[in-house]
């Protein structure tokens, strides 16, 4: 059977539909695949090197320090649940499987967004709505909760117009508004009720 080439085990990582991270001795993310941006909202660019515990909701970091000692350490890791936060500040329950590589000095985590299987009390009403979306339509959502206009949003995503029209319609229906000023005032009463 042929080893495979990092090339070859990167572009297999990045197919999974769960986030991959490779995590160094210090905590730092040294390699993200390309479910994090469906996950969490960010470009694999843009977790290299950051901190990973930056990444996670405040009141569970001390857990997570924890667990990520324990895996570093030799102990496996299954089933592990934390919640991260997501580029536009709602939280993410993950659900993690890790292990550290003793070889490449690395601890490798493999996660799974859970969040949608929490009970809806536990849950708040834009993660709730959020979880209805669409890939497309999150990444959309994304955009519409900065200042970018319609023709730049199909520009980032390199979409046409009319289905970019078509998504961001399909999210103010799913939020219940109706237009950007209605979505960023919902977001806004979130973000002040944490």
């Amino acid at each position: 059977m042929e080893v495979l080439n990092d090339v070859s085990a990167i572009a297999l990582a990045n197919s999974l539909p769960d986030g991959v991270f490779l995590v160094d001795e210090r905590g730092r993310i040294r390699h993200a695949n390309a479910a994090w941006q469906d996950l969490l909202g960010y470009r694999p660019a843009e977790l290299i090197g950051q901190s990973m515990l930056e990444l996670v909701a405040p009141d569970d970091r001390d857990r997570t320090r924890r667990e990520a000692g324990r895996v570093q350490a030799g102990a496996k890791c299954t089933g592990f649940e934390n919640r991260y936060r997501h580029q536009l500040g709602t939280d993410v329950q993950l659900s993690w499987s890790a292990q550290w590589s003793v070889e490449h000095r690395l601890r490798i985590g493999v996660a799974r967004d859970v969040t949608a299987t929490r009970p809806l009390a536990e849950q708040s009403h834009l993660v709730q709505l959020q979880a209805r979306l669409a890939p497309h339509e999150s990444r959309v959502l994304q955009l519409l909760l900065t200042e970018a206009a319609e023709k730049q949003i199909a520009e980032q995503l390199g979409l046409a117009v009319s289905t970019t029209h078509s998504y961001i319609t399909n999210v103010y229906r799913k939020f219940g508004v109706r237009g950007r000023a209605g979505l960023m005032s919902l977001w806004l009463k979130e973000m002040q009720n944490r």
